[in-house]
């Protein structure tokens, strides 16, 4: 989900769309401290996991299994960075069900064998997601409560944006053998007034839809840090 990103000409897409803050840097940082080398790597789109492709050029032997194929990962692996090479299924293959990104992305997926575009329902199966070890899902979020409660898609009663199958991707990389589920946000944002808002509220705004349930929340990561929410209880995490 994309936060303050400015609108430009030419073909650039979405993903080039959202702009990357000093904030989004920061978590871009802290979350590639979690990704060993080897990992298997899934992102969304916007300015934060612009943020963590360009934190993730120092790793070596990076998979990918995704829903979306990215800029940032073409970019990865043509620096080398990802090759699947200790991936367990589809070694070898950068697994997506669709790409969204630069002109760039397109002519480099064009007859590449070592890309592989598969059904959704079978990609984002948790079952399928969890046969990669070192699974890494990297998600974004408009709200948590201090519950742990993702809001992911609605501001409000508004719907924002789809669901998506980031409930899919925390679950299948938990399943994972040493994998993570991440929800990445920037903790606050300012409004058109000027105002700031806390995006870690005691309550999701009422109306807001619950996009991952607090019971599968993970880790949760701002420009302030990472939370292990996992097996807490409410008032530890509060």
């Amino acid at each position: 989900l994309i936060a303050n990103s400015e609108k430009v000409k030419g073909s650039d897409d979405i993903a080039r769309v959202a702009t990357i803050s000093a904030a989004d840097e920061f978590i871009g940082k802290l979350i590639a401290d979690m990704v060993p080398d080897g990992a298997c790597i899934q992102l969304g789109i916007g300015g934060i996991p612009n943020a963590v492709a360009a934190a993730l050029e120092t790793k070596n032997d990076l998979g990918v299994h995704t829903e979306m194929l990215t800029s940032g990962m073409m970019r990865l692996a043509k620096m080398g960075v990802i090759n699947g090479k200790r991936k367990q299924i589809n070694r070898g293959k950068m697994v997506t069900t669709f790409a969204m990104g630069i002109p760039e992305l397109y002519e480099f997926m064009d007859y590449n064998p070592g890309i592989a575009v598969m059904d959704g329902a079978w990609t984002n199966d948790p079952y399928t997601i969890a046969q990669n070890d070192n699974q890494i899902s990297i998600n974004t979020s408009i709200e948590v409560d201090l519950t742990g409660q993702v809001n992911a898609e609605s501001v409000g009663p508004r719907q924002y944006s789809g669901t998506g199958g980031q409930l899919e991707w925390v679950i299948g990389a938990q399943w994972s053998y040493e994998g993570k589920s991440i929800i990445a946000l920037r903790s606050s944002y300012v409004d058109k007034a000027g105002v700031r808002h806390s995006k870690i509220k005691p309550f999701l705004t009422p109306g807001g839809v619950v996009t991952t349930p607090r019971t599968f929340v993970q880790y949760v990561v701002t420009e302030y840090g990472v939370a292990d929410l996992r097996f807490k209880s409410c008032r530890e995490r509060g």
